[in-house]
């Protein structure tokens, strides 16, 4: 895996584990960069941030113990990294700094950063559904139209529309379960995610 900054490639040698470092990027990566940008809203920074996680995990993956935490445990580098970023930058920023990170710690870490990395493992599982439920989903969950619309565009029934719709779910709600299954808190955020297969995308 190389990571380029500033014209400088850096490689690394994927460490010594029975979960693999290049595994990690491939399924972390998109899910933690958009956890970054939503806390920094700058590009630069945001990739700074990322290829720093992503050293800090190469270099401690050796001490993952528990690796059906693993998104848990990639988060929280990302977290603590995020926050470290905030910290150093402390007197640059306005005086009720110390109730921002709070509140970024509080709300944002523990309620939405692993609805991101299951939201886009959904996308990926989505796209493995039989293509008329994965069509149903893609206009309704994504594009918004509503189960009238979809039935008018599809040239179906509004009750053929709704059931593919809910099928299509079903689907994809068992794809995720049979990979990895995910506990929810009573808002419907995802507060832990356990690795079921070890052949699945989520690893």
């Amino acid at each position: 895996m190389s990571f380029i900054k500033k014209g400088i490639t850096m490689v690394l040698i994927p460490a010594s584990n029975k979960v693999k470092f290049n595994d990690i990027w491939l399924n972390f990566s998109r899910p933690v960069k958009e956890f970054i940008r939503n806390q920094t809203h700058n590009s630069d920074i945001t990739d700074d941030l990322l290829q720093e996680v992503f050293i800090k995990i190469h270099q401690h993956l050796s001490q993952l113990q528990d690796e059906e935490r693993l998104a848990g445990w990639v988060f929280q580098i990302a977290r603590n990294t995020v926050l470290n970023y905030f910290r150093a930058k402390k007197n640059h920023l306005a005086e009720d700094n110390d109730e921002y990170l709070n509140g970024l710690e509080e709300t944002y870490f523990n309620e939405n950063e692993l609805n991101t990395l299951v939201a886009n493992w959904l996308e990926s599982f989505r796209k493995e559904l039989d293509p008329k439920y994965e069509e149903a989903l893609r206009l309704v969950d994504i594009e918004g139209l509503s189960q009238v619309q979809l039935a008018e565009k599809l040239g179906i029934s509004v009750s053929g529309a709704k059931s593919r719709v809910q099928r299509g779910r079903e689907q994809l709600k068992q794809k995720l379960m049979d990979c990895c299954p995910v506990k929810v808190d009573t808002y419907g955020n995802i507060v832990e995610v356990r690795r079921q297969s070890g052949e699945c995308l989520c690893i």
